[in-house]
């Protein structure tokens, strides 16, 4: 409770330190949220309910023409029902502070902090909400709670060729250490990860807009209590969109690839007495995410816009000795409705169903779906 307070203490503090020497900025945006997703699982699957609620709150300060400070924290509460036992996980999130300078109109450069207001070390339930709300498949927005302190510094650039804009990034991110179990004193200190991404757009007849790009990821080895663990594999992601309007409305028609290489877990080979006589690695599996996207802006009446969204993703995971558990689809069919109340305020109330299936232990495919609603309040002054 007293590293809650602390972490409700500090963004608090930290967002009035912002407000209070912004003399000079040109404009400040809040959103505050209240996210809700929830899933229900086939038996076989282990888990039969799994569910994340979630409360963030994001400020943003355009200081000048050229900086611009970000902050984000959030609370949140997630749960997982098994053999009858429900287990939660619940406290503040890590936060996050940004500041990203415009060097020149075709550069920028940024720096982020980590802030270990998360809760970072876990009992055995805990973990296991946490393990299930990290599938890449169900698209939980929080995990892990927690992580330590973290920082990234990134620069990117952009600049024209012809009728394509090109667009390159790069950021590294540095780990801090903590300790991930609760009543133990071990501590984990995760790998730090180089991040590069290019991208290239360009407009398209009258109204239509191309944009593509590449993400490439690769991270040092984790360390637990100063030894190897894990060596996670590089991950590349593809993705492209093309935005064009149709008579008065917009659509926005996406599609990517993330693929994730195995990784390498180093492990100690202990016998009877407790004695390490030597060791071993494991590689752990190779995951593949095809995600395609269609979403769309109708207008209603003059002053409205409804804006529907259909997507669908398909993960493959193939074990070292050629399994493939964990693999599975899902769809998912919404919609958003965005107001502006008493002229200053914009609200989104938001709905989304999903639909699929997931392969158990097995083999077998087994049936998932699932239910998301969101409500954010944004106001800038």
């Amino acid at each position: 409770m007293i590293r809650v307070y602390r972490g409700i203490t500090f963004a608090l503090a930290a967002a009035g330190l912002f407000a209070a020497g912004a003399s000079a900025q040109q404009s400040q945006t809040i959103a505050v949220e209240t996210h809700f997703m929830g899933y229900s699982f086939d038996e076989a699957l282990g888990p039969e309910v799994a569910n994340l609620f979630l409360m963030p709150v994001a400020y943003r300060m355009q200081w000048s023409d050229e900086l611009t400070f970000d902050l984000y924290t959030a609370w949140g509460r997630g749960q997982v029902e098994q053999n009858d036992v429900v287990y939660s996980l619940s406290g503040l999130v890590d936060s996050r502070i940004k500041a990203t300078w415009r060097a020149r109109e075709w550069a920028s450069v940024s720096m982020s902090l980590s802030l270990p207001t998360g809760k970072a070390s876990q009992d055995a339930s805990e973990s296991l909400v946490a393990s299930v709300l990290s599938s890449d498949l169900l698209g939980f927005r929080e995990s892990s709670w927690g992580t330590g302190f973290g920082m990234t510094t990134g620069v990117a650039t952009a600049t024209r060729i012809g009728e394509w804009g090109l667009g390159v990034g790069a950021s590294f991110r540095m780990a801090g250490e903590f300790e991930p179990v609760a009543d133990s004193s071990l501590g984990y200190q995760p790998g730090n990860e180089i991040r590069v991404r290019a991208g290239l757009d360009r407009n398209v007849g009258e109204s239509g807009k191309f944009t593509t790009a590449a993400t490439w990821q690769n991270f040092s080895d984790d360390q637990l209590d100063g030894r190897n663990l894990f060596q996670a594999g590089s991950r590349l992601s593809l993705d492209a969109a093309y935005a064009f309007r149709a008579g008065s409305s917009t659509w926005t028609v996406y599609a990517a690839d993330v693929w994730r290489e195995n990784g390498d877990l180093f492990l100690d080979l202990i016998d009877a007495q407790g004695t390490i006589v030597g060791d071993t690695t494991l590689a752990t599996a190779t995951q593949n995410l095809i995600i395609g996207a269609v979403s769309g802006s109708v207008p209603i009446g003059s002053q409205y816009q409804l804006r529907p969204s259909i997507d669908y993703k398909l993960q493959t995971r193939e074990e070292s000795d050629g399994s493939q558990t964990g693999s599975g689809w899902m769809a998912g069919f919404g919609a958003d409705f965005p107001l502006r109340l008493f002229g200053a305020y914009d609200f989104f109330p938001m709905v989304k169903y999903v639909t699929g299936s997931i392969e158990d232990a097995t083999g077998v495919m087994r049936s998932v779906s699932g239910f998301s609603g969101t409500l954010t309040m944004r106001w800038s002054f």
